[in-house]
């Protein structure tokens, strides 16, 4: 486009000039306009297309006197504005090219009626009219073929990426599935034993008599069969071929209780103090909130054994917060006697996960006593007191 404009502008000065006996200073500015509105229309091509068929009836009206040369157009705005009817069809659509086909043949016919003159005296105008007509009329249709194949082309290649994007996406989902389900069969199987041997614990080794004992056997099997029940809900879930997933109440904020007397009765003692207002928040708050401390309290058990742990869970302004504090283990890893922490694995960034999908937040540091702090924070709806 840009050496088109060069080569139209190089032509059209000195033509104009010396055809049609213009200013050099008015075939200047009517040339720069002319040629400028092309560029203008690559990006603009409403403006663009108003301002050039503004040009050329401009152009019209001025060499209208001169009776030289063909009229109404000359020859460099027949040849203009046949360029814009050919770059406006195939960039735009269908409709936008035929408009503007149909603005410049009125123009020029309107032009043609304002000079009664050149109208009475000069046939030729019919000629130059007809010409610009038929051949632009050509160039339109050439036009509005190429710019529709160019479209339909890109609609294709728009389809075919969401397609693809579509099929990558299945492929993970069920990828996702399918570890899931792996997961499942090996976690269940170590499960499902430990369940067995605490039920049977009690009675098969008959020199443990102790209460408390059986009552700790009991404990682990009761976190083994919530273990293997939130399991299967969730396995149940993923599955999309089952005929209808096993539904069963979400972990709230007021189960946390339970999961705090459990890890008590593992051997580090927990105390909770939960807002009667956090019951108010919805649903997903409420699981995300129990997720957190249940994935918290198990960091304790793991790498702090037989520490203290506090939970709260409070109300603040127009967000829920969370924090799950422990203070040193008892007995140091290394120590004669000590228990080997567990390392760990993908809790905090589980958890940060979380959090992430309800707008949420989460610090994890060291406190300087030598223990450790789990901070989140949950953007809530309802004000306390609301019901939900």
């Amino acid at each position: 486009m840009a050496v088109f404009c060069a080569a139209l502008y190089t032509v059209a000065v000195p033509l104009t000039s010396a055809t049609y006996h213009l200013h050099l200073v008015v075939a200047f500015t009517v040339a720069t306009i002319q040629c400028g509105s092309l560029v203008v229309a690559v990006h603009r091509p409403l403006v663009g297309s108003v301002l050039h068929v503004l040009c050329i009836v401009a152009l019209a009206l001025a060499v209208r006197d001169s009776g030289a040369g063909p009229w109404p157009l000359p020859v460099t705005g027949l040849v203009s504005l046949g360029a814009l009817v050919l770059l406006v069809g195939i960039r735009e659509r269908w409709t936008v090219s035929v408009s503007v086909w149909w603005l410049s043949v009125v123009a020029l016919v309107a032009v043609i009626a304002a000079s009664p003159a050149r109208y009475e005296v000069d046939g030729e105008w019919g000629t130059n009219l007809t010409v610009y007509a038929s051949y632009t009329a050509t160039v339109l249709v050439a036009a509005i073929a190429i710019g529709q194949r160019h479209r339909i082309r890109a609609d294709l290649a728009e389809a075919r990426r969401d397609a693809e994007l579509e099929h990558a996406q299945r492929l993970y989902v069920e990828e996702r599935a399918r570890i899931a389900r792996e997961l499942h069969d090996i976690v269940a199987h170590s499960m499902s034993v430990i369940h067995m041997q605490a039920l049977s614990a009690p009675y098969r080794l008959p020199e443990v008599p102790s209460p408390a004992v059986r009552e700790e056997f009991q404990d682990i099997a009761r976190s083994a069969r919530g273990a293997l029940g939130e399991m299967r809900q969730m396995l149940g879930a993923l599955r999309s071929e089952d005929d209808e997933a096993e539904l069963a109440p979400q972990p709230r904020i007021s189960d946390i209780q339970q999961l705090a007397d459990a890890t008590s009765r593992a051997g580090s003692p927990v105390s909770v103090r939960i807002d009667a207002e956090t019951g108010t928040v919805s649903g997903p708050v409420q699981l995300t909130t129990y997720r957190v401390v249940q994935e918290a309290l198990s960091n304790v058990v793991r790498h702090a054994p037989g520490a203290p742990a506090t939970v709260s869970a409070t109300l603040d302004g127009g967000a829920l917060r969370i924090c799950v504090q422990n203070a040193p283990p008892l007995a140091r890893a290394g120590l004669p006697g000590a228990p080997t922490p567990d390392r760990g694995g993908q809790g905090i960034r589980g958890m940060r996960e979380r959090l992430g999908v309800l707008g949420g937040q989460l610090s994890v540091r060291a406190t300087a006593d030598g223990g450790y702090l789990v901070d989140a924070t949950i953007p809530v709806e309802s004000a306390p007191g609301e019901g939900r």
